[in-house]
């Protein structure tokens, strides 16, 4: 895959927006060489991806680069995927859903990255193509039980009765961070097998941040030992092998090790924006 491909899940339906949320209406352009630098900066990205790739003795196209848009306008978002970028990330339902109508009109994959609460389960099936943070039995479940519920309803769900999701593995094993241990990845991930309304395409982690390869490396190096048990104990199956990890300062360590996806942010889009409150 790569950050070219078409969207294998319906685009993004547009959600109601809340109030002060940006609409096509509402945006405001950024100037020629705002968007020359976004563009620039993915140019970039996509040629050190490949590099990586090729370093690992894959092709440029088995790795997908995702933008993780956290906190980032829709103007600057826009920008990117009519430069090709088709998979967005955000860390929070709030922005997910904020953002939805503002960037309806291009067909892209709209993915949750940031942890989920069952509570916003509802809000978050009707405009994300994928979940990438299942991290319990008991929030796959609730998932799967509202898309039971709703059916293909476009008013309620974004992906045509389905979502996919990724399995959150924690190899860092930081407490302030999501995810199932290691170890605990094999009950969660058939648990998640057995609920037709989830689709899962592999596993994803965030990596123990350091400041040299050697501190870096271990924890992605665990999430390909993760997906190697899995697939030997047949609890994974060939198409469920992506692996999300890496992100703007340790992406293309995270592809020598084996990511099939990147998220980066900062890297593309500049400093993050303060968080509206």
């Amino acid at each position: 895959m790569s950050e070219n491909t078409v969207p294998t899940s319906p685009a993004t339906a547009p959600a109601a927006s809340p109030v002060g949320s940006p609409t096509a209406e509402s945006l405001i352009p950024l100037t020629p060489e705002e968007s020359r630098a976004v563009r620039d900066r993915l140019d970039e990205a996509k040629a050190r991806a490949a590099s990586a790739a090729e370093r690992s003795g894959r092709k440029a196209e088995d790795v997908t680069i995702l933008l993780a848009t956290k906190t980032q306008p829709a103007e600057k978002i826009l920008v990117a995927l009519e430069h090709g970028f088709t998979v967005i990330g955000e860390n929070r339902v709030q922005e997910l859903t904020g953002k939805a109508e503002a960037l309806a009109g291009i067909a892209h994959e709209s993915h949750l990255i940031g942890p989920l609460q069952k509570n916003k389960v509802n809000h978050t099936l009707r405009v994300a193509t994928c979940i990438q943070s299942i991290d319990s039995v008991a929030l796959a479940q609730r998932i799967q039980n509202r898309l039971e519920a709703v059916g293909d309803d476009p008013t309620e769900v974004a992906a045509g009765g389905t979502i996919d999701v990724f399995v959150q593995v924690n190899t860092s094993r930081e407490e302030s961070k999501s995810g199932v241990a290691p170890e605990e990845a094999d009950a969660l991930v058939e648990a998640v097998q057995g609920m037709d309304r989830l689709r899962l395409r592999g596993l994803m982690t965030i990596g123990l941040p350091g400041s040299t390869p050697e501190e870096i490396r271990p924890s992605y190096r665990d999430l390909v030992a993760v997906r190697t048990r899995l697939l030997d104990s047949g609890l994974l199956t060939p198409d469920q092998t992506e692996l999300s990890m890496g992100m703007s300062n340790d992406f293309e360590l995270a592809i020598e090790e084996g990511a099939t996806m990147v998220r980066l942010g900062s890297s593309i889009f500049g400093a993050r924006p303060p968080i509206a409150r």
